[in-house]
């Protein structure tokens, strides 16, 4: 793909809610608290302020990136988000947020539809776009979304997960050479396209299949650039829980090591950002190595799987001079 990842800035509310208090809001009792802490691992999922609105999210984001890391002339920018409404059809957030970095001319588009995993289209877009118009060189991928604006109880999943709020900003060059997406792919299965709305049978359905599907496109990700399950040193997953993972580990055998878990019960799922945030953190601590490869995954419903193939190189992580 020739793209690289440069830096990543991660935005996430102070406000921490535990599942206690959503399940509570909706009368449910002992059992699905005791799934959620004790076998998924979640302790509580990040909660934007009511008054708080997305465009105050993205600026953060976009924020921390520029003082990790000075932004260059950004040629293209992206922005995937799971919730297709967000604001007033007026109100236009991204171009709000990209204004105080005098950023509102540059080109941009929306990526939506493939729910949390349009963040993994967003890089699947630019690879093919790039193809025709090699005048790109910078874009500022952006990934957020905040349900303030929501009745609390619909972040439930019933049995998975909760959703929380997050925003990142990614920088990608064309020349960048330590941490390059060399691949993208995208699994769906239309079988189970209502998504959030698909009634219990469907939802049970889709469970049974979920660990399936992420194996599979795994797979055919890897084995369209020659590669297997052995070759990856490390996973950044799709937050959504623990036993999504464990059940993964269980089947691959890939070792749980190597599969970034520590952000489940911190933060949880928190839309389209997971895989990001994941890998900035890991990126941050060391946990990656210096040369090897990684898989970032990101999961919609509807039924979308995101895959991306990241090559490391052996230039030091250093913080403030790109992850």
């Amino acid at each position: 793909m020739g793209f690289g990842i440069v830096d990543i800035g991660v935005y996430l509310p102070d406000q921490i809610e535990e599942p206690e208090v959503i399940l509570e809001k909706m009368g449910l009792g002992k059992g699905e608290l005791q799934l959620l802490r004790k076998y998924h691992r979640l302790k509580g999922v990040p909660i934007t302020d009511p008054n708080r609105f997305l465009d105050e999210s993205v600026i953060q984001a976009i924020r921390h990136l520029e003082d990790r890391h000075p932004l260059p002339a950004i040629d293209l920018v992206l922005y995937a988000h799971s919730a297709h409404v967000q604001a007033p059809g007026d109100y236009l957030p991204l171009q709000r947020a990209l204004r105080q970095f005098d950023l509102e001319h540059v080109p941009f588009y929306s990526i939506s539809h493939m729910n949390c995993a349009s963040s993994i289209a967003a890089l699947q877009w630019l690879e093919r776009i790039s193809l025709t118009q090699p005048e790109i060189g910078h874009v500022l991928l952006v990934c957020a979304d905040q349900f303030n604006f929501l009745p609390s109880e619909w972040r439930y999943i019933r049995k998975s997960t909760i959703l929380g709020d997050s925003a990142v900003a990614v920088l990608l060059s064309r020349d960048e050479g330590k941490h390059v997406v060399q691949a993208t792919h995208m699994l769906r299965d239309t079988r189970f396209h209502n998504g959030y709305y698909a009634e219990a049978e469907e939802m049970a359905s889709f469970n049974k299949l979920y660990v399936d599907h992420i194996i599979q496109g795994m797979e055919e990700l890897l084995s369209a650039e020659g590669l297997t399950l052995r070759d990856v040193d490390h996973i950044f997953p799709h937050n959504v829980n623990f036993t999504t993972w464990k059940e993964f580990s269980k089947r691959t055998g890939i070792e749980q090591e190597r599969i970034y878990l520590d952000n489940i019960p911190r933060i949880g799922h928190t839309f389209s950002t997971d895989a990001f945030i994941n890998l900035s953190s890991g990126l941050e601590s060391n946990w990656v190595c210096h040369e090897g490869r990684s898989v970032l995954v990101s999961i919609g419903l509807g039924s979308f799987f995101g895959f991306a193939l990241i090559e490391h190189g052996r230039a030091d992580n250093k913080h403030g001079g790109g992850v």
